[in-house]
Parts: C-alpha cells; sequence; structure tokens
C-alpha cells in the first residue's frame, strides 16, 4: 500500500519528476531532461527545462548572480563570466554560448562585434531574450532561407544582392562543445583552435544544432564540388566567420566546405576545397606576422593584421588585389550615377564604383585635373602645363618641374614651405627663413605660422596675432591685430611686406601729394620717390 502510494505521488508530482532519482544541477543554458535539474542549478525556482530543446532556460527576465531574477532587480558586475561594460545594467535571459553575459538594454543577444573586416554583414538583431527561432530571425536583409539546391542537405542560405569578394558574415553562433564525438555527429559544427594565450581546453566546437542558440550561418550548405563553393571559415579572436572568397552573383546559394564526413553523408565526393590564403603575405587576404598584430600589413596601409591574416580596414573594400578607400578612385561610392565621390573632388560616382570626371586623368591613386600635376597635358616636352607654372609637359603627362617636388598631388618649390630641403634638421630653408628643415621637409619654425602657403612671422604683417582687434601688433608698431592677422594700420600700406605710412618714402601718395622732403609722387606706381636730385638712404632722400 505504501509502495502503491509513493508511485502515485511521483505520478503527480510537479512537472512529473522522477522521484527516486538525484537530480544533479544543471545551469541555464546546458543540457537538461528535467525541471528538477535547473532549479538544482543556477537558476533556482524560476527555471525549467525546455522540452523542444532540451536546454535550462529561466522563466523570467535575468540571470542573476546566483538565480533568475524579476526585471526590477539592478545588478552591478555580477554576470559571468564576461561584461561588456562597467556600468550597472542588464543580464542576458538564459543561455548565451560564452556562459551569461552582462548587456546594455536592449542590445542584439549576439552583442557588437569587433571589425577589422570590410566589408561587413551583420546579423539582423535578435531578442535579447529567449527566441525559439533565433537562427531564423537572424537572417539579414538580401538573403533568405529556402530548400538548398543540393539533394537531401535540407534548407541552404541564398543572396538576393551582389556580394563582393572578402565579404564577411558572422560570427558563427551556437554552444560551446568539448566533446569531439558528438559535435562531429551534429553536422554543424566548426572546430576553434586555441591559440597563444588562450586558457581553455585544446579541443573546443561550436555547435549550430540549436536553431534558439544559433543564427542563420548554420543554414549555409556544403557545395558538391570547388567551382560552385563560394565561402571559407575564418577563425578570428577565438570565433568563426565565414568569408566571400569571390564575388558571388544575386540568387546564388551559399556554400561552405565542412569536411568530409558531412559530404560523404550527402554522397558528395572529397575536393580541394580553397585555402583563404590566396593571396601573398603582407596583403589582403594573405599572412601576416604576429608581431603586426593590430598594424596595417606590410604591402598595403589599408590592412590590418588579425589573427595573422590581412583584412581590409573599415571604410575600404578589397579591390584590384588591394584595400581601396570608399569614396576615391577605384571604391566603392553610395552616391547617383554622376555625383561626385565624397573624397575626391575630381571623381565621381559609377554604378556604384568612383572613377575620374572629363578633363581629369587618374594618377596615384587620385584623379588629376588635366594641365596640372600627374594630369594630360597638350604642350610639347618641356613647356609649362597650362594650369600649374611648377609643372612641364612630359610625353602627354605634366611633371614636376626641376627644382620643385610632387608632394601630396602638387608641384611644391624645393626650399619653401611644405618643400623637400637637404639641410640638417633645424636648419633654415634656403626660399624662407621662417621655415626649417626637418626630416628633409621645410616646416614652419616655432614663432611663425603658415599664411597663404608661406610661413610668415608671427605678430609680424601678415603673421598671427594674439592681440584683440585694434591693438597694435608687438613685432610691427605699424600693423593691428584683426581677426587673428596682423595687417597694416590705417594711413599705412603694405610694401613688399611691410607697413610703409602712406605720403612718405615708398609709401602711396596722397591725392597725388607727398610729405617728405624731397619726395615726389610716381604718377605710374602712384608711390612717393625721391626727386631726380637725391636718392634713398636709410629711409630718406639724400642729395647725390
Amino acid at each position: 500500500m505504501r509502495i502503491e502510494l509513493l508511485f502515485w505521488i511521483c505520478i503527480y508530482s510537479w512537472n512529473y519528476a522522477q522521484c527516486l532519482i538525484d537530480h544533479t544541477g544543471v545551469d541555464i543554458g546546458y543540457s537538461c531532461k528535467h525541471d528538477t535539474e535547473c532549479k538544482a542549478g543556477n537558476g533556482g525556482e524560476y527555471s525549467k527545462c525546455n522540452q523542444d530543446l532540451n536546454i535550462c532556460i529561466c522563466t523570467i527576465n535575468h540571470l542573476g548572480e546566483d538565480k533568475c531574477m524579476h526585471d526590477s532587480d539592478t545588478y552591478y558586475r555580477v554576470c559571468r563570466p564576461k561584461t561588456l561594460d562597467i556600468e550597472p545594467g542588464i543580464c542576458t535571459l538564459e543561455c548565451s554560448p560564452k556562459g551569461t553575459i552582462k548587456w546594455k538594454e536592449n542590445q542584439d543577444w549576439y552583442g557588437e562585434i569587433v571589425q577589422p573586416f570590410a566589408p561587413f554583414i551583420l546579423d539582423k538583431k535578435t531578442s535579447v531574450c529567449y527566441d525559439p527561432m533565433r537562427a531564423l530571425n537572424s537572417v539579414p536583409d538580401g538573403f533568405e532561407i529556402k530548400m538548398s539546391t543540393i539533394p537531401n542537405a535540407g534548407l541552404g542560405a541564398f543572396t538576393n544582392i551582389y556580394i563582393e569578394q572578402d565579404t564577411m558574415f558572422g560570427p558563427y553562433k551556437g554552444t560551446f562543445d568539448e566533446d569531439t564525438e558528438s559535435a562531429e555527429d551534429s553536422g554543424y559544427s566548426w572546430k576553434i583552435d586555441t591559440r597563444e594565450g588562450e586558457d581553455r581546453a585544446d579541443i573546443v566546437w561550436v555547435d549550430a544544432k540549436d536553431i534558439a542558440l544559433s543564427n542563420w550561418l548554420r543554414y549555409v550548405d556544403t557545395p558538391i564540388n570547388a567551382a560552385t563553393e563560394n565561402i571559407v571559415a575564418v577563425q578570428h579572436k577565438g570565433e568563426i566567420f565565414y568569408q566571400a572568397f569571390k564575388s558571388i552573383q544575386p540568387g546564388t546559394e551559399l556554400f561552405v566546405w565542412y569536411g568530409e564526413t558531412y559530404g560523404e553523408f550527402l554522397g558528395i565526393e572529397k575536393f580541394d576545397s580553397p585555402r583563404y590564403y590566396y593571396a601573398n603575405p603582407g596583403y589582403v587576404g594573405g599572412s601576416c606576422e604576429a608581431e603586426e598584430e593590430g598594424s596595417h600589413c606590410l604591402y598595403d596601409k589599408n590592412t590590418v593584421c588579425a589573427d595573422q591574416t590581412c583584412f581590409c580596414i573599415p571604410g575600404t573594400h578589397f579591390r584590384a588585389g588591394m584595400c581601396t578607400s570608399d569614396e576615391t578612385l577605384g571604391g566603392i561610392c553610395a552616391r547617383s550615377n554622376g555625383e561626385t565621390c565624397k573624397h575626391d573632388k575630381n571623381a565621381m560616382c559609377q554604378r556604384g564604383v568612383c572613377i575620374c570626371k572629363i578633363n581629369t586623368t587618374p594618377a596615384n591613386g587620385v584623379c588629376a585635373l588635366d594641365e596640372t600635376f600627374g594630369g594630360r597635358c597638350v604642350g610639347r616636352n618641356g613647356e609649362n602645363c597650362l594650369l600649374d607654372n611648377n609643372t612641364e609637359c612630359v610625353n602627354g603627362i605634366c611633371r614636376c618641374r626641376y627644382g620643385t617636388t610632387g608632394i601630396g598631388g602638387v608641384c611644391i618649390t624645393d626650399e619653401t614651405y611644405q618643400g623637400r630641403c637637404i639641410g640638417d634638421d633645424g636648419e633654415a630653408c634656403e626660399l624662407d627663413q621662417n621655415a626649417k628643415c626637418l626630416d628633409s621637409l621645410c616646416v614652419c619654425k616655432e614663432n611663425a605660422s603658415a599664411i597663404n602657403g608661406k610661413c610668415q612671422l608671427d605678430e609680424t604683417l601678415g603673421g598671427k596675432c594674439l592681440s584683440k582687434d585694434g591693438l597694435s601688433c608687438t613685432m610691427d608698431e605699424q600693423a593691428i591685430c584683426y581677426n587673428g592677422i596682423c595687417v597694416c594700420k590705417k594711413g599705412t600700406t603694405d610694401v613688399d611686406g611691410k607697413c610703409i605710412t602712406d605720403g612718405f618714402l615708398r609709401g602711396m601718395c596722397m591725392e597725388g601729394n607727398c610729405l617728405g622732403p624731397n619726395l615726389v609722387c610716381d604718377t605710374e606706381s602712384n608711390s612717393c620717390v625721391c626727386q631726380s636730385s637725391h636718392f634713398p638712404h636709410a629711409g630718406k632722400c639724400v642729395k647725390e
């Protein structure tokens, strides 16, 4: 009788738990069979075992320090094992693949991705809370999930937009598994290699078999041959990303080679998959050295070395073997046909790519105006280019004349501001005494500033001033400060860089008259000069 009573108590007990079994506690996000396991884990009384996924989840909003908790509770750095911000915030509901992670309010379940890649297609944001259809809900705009073209492969991922070579997707999301056998049996797993400095098991797999704990990349199928493969897997900072190793046309199914096991399951014969390192070391797509991590790769300043691989930095895209800056010659543009590209006034957007406008020529990565440095010219060899006196026409192209150097797309006279110099650091440049040589380039001295392409002494005519408007400049009593620049006072005139009082030697005539002795007004120049029997000396006219 007592045995029969115990039996019926077990049958009608909460959630049909197996009374006679001592359940080990299971934490949120891990495999379970019974609610009792989850309640004995870190979820506490507000947790249960999801019967569709066999995963412990919270039945209310957040996982706190040691149990599932309500929305009204706030926490400070209590979420394990990683925090994304240091301010008090909200913790995730249930099963982040790496454990419970602290998020900003309303942030996507996957957090923010650090992007050393370009271009990069992000998942569509999904709920922070439990989403049984997360993988399907994460499909980005321009893509769709439908029946694969591979027999017996189930659903596949298709693009409805053009995808450039080198485009990145990811990261590939799922739960972590250290059991190689179960991971391989899943058919949705990638092995993540342990890199130097990482403190974790030697073999870790990311398994995307559960659609509630993964993203849309789980639907990318394996190809039947090398010709149809268009995606490769790349490991970066402990996660797997997908990358298009060739351009992909709209309407195409995405394919990545998962390995021999999955291929055999679908009856696909083994073939050689393309390696990710399809470029030379030091160039985009190629390898880079560990000591270059975080810096640009050896042969392309628009790259960054990440995980010993060269990627294009944001704001650039892979074109013609290099990472080309957007909105510049050869780069992509987001404007209507004929509109000027954002970063090159001589280039225009045409079908999404910057090309040179009429009367301009491609030169050193920019569009140069014809008859200027780098542009085309119609003159004979040695003749001045029409729009730049520092250039000469050489075989139909404007080149810098002797004594000038092409810097920043312009021919600048040597030994002048921003031009080339041959002196030691600190020596005055020969053609601009207010400039000094530094690293073989002329820069303004400490008491001078660049004004209209020339170094002007501060507090002198044409130079910068610190006084209030109307006050005299400290280095020139004939000049006053106006809008931060020294200009000649009223009644004086700028003559060869110096303020000269009107009516006096070298000054402007005053209604045809001069005030100083032995001065006459030169009607051609309208300036005061010495009369014919005198000559200028020390600012005065003296008799011969």
